[in-house]
């Protein structure tokens, strides 16, 4: 029988290999995967558990490929906090956009934002980071570097006591339903919402 010669380079396309080996290298795709997978531990483990060993096991990929775009634990968990504000942002900029009334717009659609969030993971998982926020200076920066910049573009309502107590009402009804549970009938959260939400709609 005649021999066929062999021109295929040894290995290539050995069946143990992984398939994408020859793939071009995606590091923004990388990232993402890393990122993704800090998110499913925070969100079930808590903030605690995010390690870097922890993070690369979930996402697949070796430590020293993590540490390539996160140098350290700190560097990792900014990220995620800045990833998680990038996800409200686009949700209050969506509601924002729909709204016709410019009076109050950034409170009120923070506190429609904040009120439809809770028990998902996003929520989980920003919750956990605001508690971190006390012992972190580079979150608190990021948090208020957000709120300032949605203010230096809102009205005088929203730069108001009146805009801050709308905001503060969101937050403590966020926060409290993710640490205490629901502790209010369907109804009386709705009332408690549209009566926030009318606060934009009055005179100062």
């Amino acid at each position: 029988m005649t021999s066929i010669k062999n021109d295929i380079p040894a290995g290539r396309y050995d069946r143990r290999m992984n398939t994408h080996v020859h793939r071009k290298k995606d590091p923004e795709r990388l990232q993402e995967q890393l990122l993704e997978a800090a998110s499913i531990i925070a969100a079930k483990d808590g903030i605690a558990a995010l390690s870097l060993n922890a993070v690369a096991k979930q996402a697949g990929v070796s430590k020293g490929g993590l540490l390539h775009h996160f140098p350290g634990r700190q560097e990792l968990i900014h990220a995620l906090f800045i990833r998680l504000l990038a996800v409200m942002d686009r949700g209050i900029m969506a509601l924002m956009a729909v709204d016709d009334n410019p009076r109050g717009r950034f409170s009120r659609a923070y506190l429609v934002h904040l009120a439809g969030i809770s028990e998902t993971d996003t929520s989980r998982q920003l919750a956990l980071l605001s508690l971190a926020m006390p012992h972190e200076m580079v979150l608190r920066k990021c948090w208020r570097d957000w709120v300032l910049q949605h203010l230096a573009n809102a009205d005088e309502l929203d730069r108001s006591y009146v805009g801050n107590l709308v905001r503060y009402g969101a937050d403590s009804l966020w926060l409290s339903e993710l640490t205490e549970g629901v502790t209010m009938t369907p109804e009386e959260r709705l009332a408690l919402v549209t009566r926030l939400a009318a606060m934009t709609f009055e005179e100062l």
